[in-house]
């Protein structure tokens, strides 16, 4: 007896949740399932432990506050996992022409992805409101409803979230060319992230407020915060201190625009959606002004002081020029490196906030800035992670037909390349913001010991062994152990060398720790190059 087949829908959502729990190399997926589901089981698990900070709250709230404050929780936190993840899963070039030949179309494909990332999302959520299932059994107001009320609303949050960054997405590729749309992708998932930790400084704080904990009525700015409209929908089923005729039309609107935002993202544009995946493949070669030769502006800048003073060696040069291009121009890279460098810009302001404005605080943050300037040691360290791995990594064989005479030179461009062009803007831009807040040049001074230590910490990446630009499968770069020990490293070198500073700062001791700072840096930028010069050529596997 024959089964029916399954239907083209199934197969799809079973062949996209394999491609985000496994990637999209064959020859690697056993490997890569077994890490990934530890990888999803670690998230989980730190998700969890997020979700203890809210529920915390929720004896003293109403419940109508304590799940608008739990949906705020998982709207930032899933909103910036979707955005991470939605960009490469919904526009990867390589389906159309795998895919859009078959009988599937834009449409199914569509639903298809949309419904993994909000199961994926709703996943991630649910550790998250974890203990705050549980607690707010415990609000005002509240009955044995709150828990299957919040699993909805939690679901129904989900579908919003994944259904407006599909929206947005297929929008902007369909109105505006690939080189804008890329550079979106990469500005919102930034964007995502500065918001979701300053909503993590933020959120706390409005718990504590009276307005919150003794609110009546829900209108205003208000209604406008998609938080409050599933918050409102809990409140209105599992039971609520509030007048629910004030929570209807929040909670109506968590329904209709949910539905509204499903409907345009899944079918008024799921039509383009196929063009839009065709439009990927194009080439930009007949766009006006295309057959002017790229690179021009960075070819000429490598030959002008100082970068030619810094780029003596020809295969640094090039190789700087190689990892720049990249950094300005390959999708793949700006979407997932950028995301990660923005919360480093905005972690000094979040630490002067948060030592308030009188006396004591600016005394606490001046404390802090040496530790959170050094910290930016982390953005070489991870930028030259994500450099390590490509889509063309098969491109690399280039550099061992090459007569090199040794890899360090490829590792030096490339990493001088992340000094100029990401650590110390980001450092540039830091420290006037902190110069503009604080209206003093304090800032300024406590930057200097970053100036040293940048630059030393950036060739820890190369003792771990031979080191090429985009000669890894993009995958390795999420599954490196390595990795981890390095950015663990890097916080406990930067809280001693930045907390040094600001305490020798604070004892009048701050030009002669620079002077030693700055015979320590160099010493050790000696030994590590001379490490990496050990270290001989690594066959390239076949």
């Amino acid at each position: 007896m024959s089964t029916a087949a399954p239907s083209p829908a199934k197969v799809l959502r079973s062949l996209f949740w394999k491609l985000l729990f496994r990637g999209r190399a064959a020859q690697q997926a056993g490997s890569n399932k077994t890490k990934r589901q530890i990888g999803l089981g670690f998230t989980m698990l730190i998700y969890a432990g997020v979700g203890i900070l809210p529920a915390m709250f929720a004896r003293n709230a109403d419940t109508f506050v304590f799940a608008s404050a739990l949906h705020g929780f998982t709207f930032m936190f899933a909103s910036l996992t979707l955005a991470s993840s939605a960009g490469t899963m919904l526009f990867m070039k390589e389906e159309a022409e795998i895919l859009l030949h078959r009988p599937v179309t834009p449409q199914q494909m569509l639903r298809a992805k949309c419904a993994v990332l909000a199961g994926f999302a709703l996943m991630l959520a649910l550790a998250l409101n974890l203990a705050g299932f549980a607690a707010g059994l415990g609000c005002k107001g509240a009955t044995w409803r709150f828990i299957p009320a919040h699993l909805f609303s939690t679901a129904l949050l989900m579908l919003f979230s994944a259904a407006s960054i599909v929206l947005v997405y297929n929008a902007c590729l369909k109105w505006f060319g690939r080189e804008r749309f890329d550079n979106l992708l990469a500005s919102v998932q930034s964007l995502l992230t500065i918001v979701m930790i300053l909503s993590g400084q933020i959120m706390p704080r409005m718990l504590k407020l009276d307005t919150f904990q003794h609110l009546e009525n829900v209108s205003g700015w208000l209604l406008a915060l998609p938080p409050m409209w599933f918050g409102a929908l809990d409140a209105l089923i599992a039971g609520t201190t509030l007048n629910p005729t004030s929570l209807w039309l929040p909670a109506a609107l968590a329904v209709i625009v949910t539905a509204v935002t499903s409907w345009l993202a899944l079918e008024k544009l799921g039509h383009a959606y196929g063009q839009g995946l065709m439009n990927l493949n194009e080439s930009e070669g007949t766009a006006k002004g295309s057959s002017k030769p790229r690179g021009r502006w960075l070819a000429a800048l490598v030959k002008l002081p100082p970068l030619s003073w810094w780029l003596r060696d020809p295969v640094e040069r090039e190789s700087f020029k190689l990892t720049t291009a990249y950094l300005v121009r390959d999708r793949e890279i700006k979407m997932r490196l950028y995301p990660g460098v923005a919360p480093l810009l905005i972690m000094p302001l979040v630490m002067l906030f948060s030592g308030g404005t009188g006396k004591g605080g600016t005394e606490a943050a001046i404390m802090m800035q040496g530790f959170a300037t050094c910290f930016l040691g982390m953005v070489s360290m991870q930028a030259l992670l994500f450099l390590g791995c490509s889509e063309h990594w098969r491109a690399s064989a280039f550099f061992h037909v090459a007569p090199l005479p040794h890899w360090t030179p490829l590792f030096h461009g490339s990493r001088k390349a992340v000094l100029a062009c990401l650590s110390f803007p980001v450092l540039i831009v830091q420290t006037a913001l902190l110069c503009g807040i604080q209206r003093s040049f304090t800032p300024l001074a406590l930057s200097l010991p970053a100036l040293l230590f940048l630059p030393t910490f950036s060739l820890v990446t190369g003792l771990l062994g031979q080191w090429l630009p985009l000669s890894k499968p993009s995958e390795d770069v999420k599954n490196t152990a390595a990795g981890c020990l390095m950015m663990a490293g890097a916080m406990v070198a930067a809280g001693i060398v930045g907390g040094l500073a600001s305490w020798m700062w604070h004892l009048g001791h701050f030009g002669l720790y620079l002077a030693i700072e700055a015979v320590l840096m160099l010493a050790a930028s000696f030994l590590m190059k001379y490490l990496m010069r050990d270290t001989p050529w690594v066959a390239m596997k076949e």
